[in-house]
């Protein structure tokens, strides 16, 4: 009845209310800089599009000049302060009356930071599917825990703390330190979990959401500053199990914005924006507002940011993986979501390349079994540890396409999208696509066991290579020699960097020899087939 009452009102107090009735659509940010950004949408009846905004919801701005007469709608708003949250309602011009829509947007502006985005990765990864850059952190869980002592310990003003559970005591005695020195820091832990490391604690600390689980692991660094501000985020607990056994990844980001939005979700859960818990202002799980932008520009990047759960994370996640135009990755401690298996399967039914690993394929609901009857391949993590991430990569070897990543706390199950505090981030870059991707050939084939694996998804196939398979000279400058171990029938395709057959035959025997002076400069893929297996070699063309 609430979403009615509106639109009531128009029907029955408007003078022009018959003639004048209108239906808005969804308000879309496109264009952010930081001094403005274009807002399109679209009206059931033709006007002149307008904006009112400001930077609360009283709108105190105004209205932007309007649009020519229409019903699709789009209207830059310029001359706004850089990494601010603007309120937006789309409003339309019509027959001399200015009809506003019901919904009010939240969007922002880009900041002046630096908008550097770092990747660490606690366990190892697979450097041969690099595209020659690599995460900034691999194989060290030290390495990382040294960084985030060391932003603790360069905060100049504010450090907010949103985090499941902790055991380490060095973090908590870095954050002591910071508010020893003046830094005003504020703590949120899961009610019902162990948090012993906060017995220590000298800043105030607090837990919430007693019917789900506040479930973030984010940390926000100095948000009123351009180049101080930090978001620490992930799928790493600070506990000694998720730093040093458990697979995990972080995503540390210098940008002013991203900081403030989660500024917003922490008061939010905290109850107020001073150091005072305010347990009857506090909302967590369900009883949170979308509050907050999505969409962000940092660096030259677009990320795109969710709250859950009301942030309708779970239709986000699905619209990243129907993006898709070449291949889907994923590694997740849990998949229950029906709604996401669908959209996984829909892409591997589309001849997208798709491949996953799956850690607690027990779980009530879990998706692993009809992902597998799918012909999805994916595994049943076999290690000693746990995979702990919540990551999908959409088309790291599609560049052409939108490469992009889906990472951070929010689990692929219907306790996430329903009932926990969760933070996603969707970042659109292929470097960090391919960042993501070297974690995961890691994962993958450690679980398939060979010592050779590697995971091209250009290629299409998992490729394990033949020690005695050799092909020379690599680089080549016209002709190369194939090499086998002993005489056979093999098929072969050479691939192009999209993944692309440009030339085939069949080998017979123990040696053969192929002539690429008619292919350009570049690089190659080289895959010999037989008996539904597959071995591949990458080379080089010179001239």
């Amino acid at each position: 009845m609430k979403t009615l009452l509106p639109i009531l009102f128009v029907l029955a107090f408007a003078p022009w209310a018959s003639a004048q009735f209108v239906i808005f659509g969804e308000a879309l940010q496109s264009n952010i800089s930081n001094s403005g950004f274009s807002v399109s949408y679209t009206t059931s009846q033709s006007g002149e599009g307008i904006l009112e905004y400001g930077l609360t919801p009283s709108l105190e701005m105004g209205f932007s000049s309007a649009g020519p007469n229409a019903s699709s709608h789009q209207i830059a708003l310029s001359g706004l302060q850089a990494a601010e949250v603007y309120y937006v309602r789309p409003s339309l011009i019509r027959n001399g009356d200015t009809i506003p829509s019901t919904k009010t947007a939240i969007m922002a502006t880009a900041s002046n930071s630096t908008g550097q985005i770092k990747i660490f990765f606690n366990k190892s990864i697979d450097v041969n599917v690099s595209n020659g850059t690599y995460p900034h952190i691999n194989n060290s869980s030290a390495a990382i825990v040294a960084e985030l002592i060391k932003r603790i310990d360069s905060a100049q003003t504010s450090i907010d703390v949103a985090a499941y559970n902790i055991n380490q005591a060095n973090i908590v005695t870095a954050l002591n330190n910071a508010q020893t020195r003046g830094v005003v820091v504020r703590y949120i832990a899961n009610d019902g979990t162990s948090n012993s490391a906060l017995s220590n604690a000298n800043f105030p600390y607090e837990e919430v959401n007693t019917t789900g689980l506040m479930h973030n692991k984010f940390l926000i660094f100095d948000a009123g500053s351009v180049y101080d501000s930090y978001v620490w985020t992930g799928s790493m607990n600070l506990t000694s199990g998720n730093i040093y056994d458990d697979f995990n990844n972080v995503v540390l980001v210098q940008d002013q914005t991203l900081a403030k939005a989660y500024s917003i979700e922490f008061n939010e859960m905290w109850g107020s924006t001073s150091t005072t818990f305010d347990v009857v202002a506090s909302r967590a799980g369900s009883q949170k507002a979308d509050n907050t932008p999505h969409l962000f520009m940092i660096g030259g990047k677009l990320v795109e940011q969710y709250f859950s759960p009301t942030d309708n994370t779970t239709t986000a996640i699905k619209n990243a993986v129907l993006s898709a135009g070449g291949d889907v990755s994923f590694a997740l401690l849990t998949f229950t979501n029906n709604e996401l298996r669908d959209a996984v399967l829909d892409r591997q039914q589309s001849g997208e390349q798709v491949a996953g690993i799956i850690e607690n394929i027990g779980d009530q609901g879990s998706d692993y079994n009809d992902l597998n009857a799918g012909g999805v391949d994916v595994y049943a993590d076999n290690q000693p540890h746990d995979i702990h991430h919540k990551y999908a990569i959409i088309d790291a070897n599609t560049p052409n396409s939108d490469p992009q990543v889906v990472t951070g706390s929010h689990n692929w199950s219907q306790g996430a999208e329903d009932d926990n505090d969760e933070n996603t981030l969707i970042i659109h870059d292929a470097e960090i696509a391919n960042w993501y991707l070297q974690e995961f050939s890691a994962r993958y084939c450690t679980n398939e066991g060979s010592s050779s694996c590697q995971y091209d998804p250009a290629v299409s196939v998992w490729q394990t290579e033949l020690q005695s398979f050799k092909l020379y000279p690599n680089p080549s400058q016209g002709q190369i020699q194939i090499e086998l171990d002993q005489a056979q029938e093999l098929d072969y395709q050479l691939l192009n960097s999209l993944g692309q057959s440009i030339l085939s035959g069949q080998i017979q025997g123990q040696q053969a020899q192929l002539s690429l002076n008619q292919l350009p400069k570049g690089s190659y893929y080289l895959v010999l087939y037989k008996e539904g297996q597959a071995w591949g070699r990458q080379l080089i063309q010179l001239f």
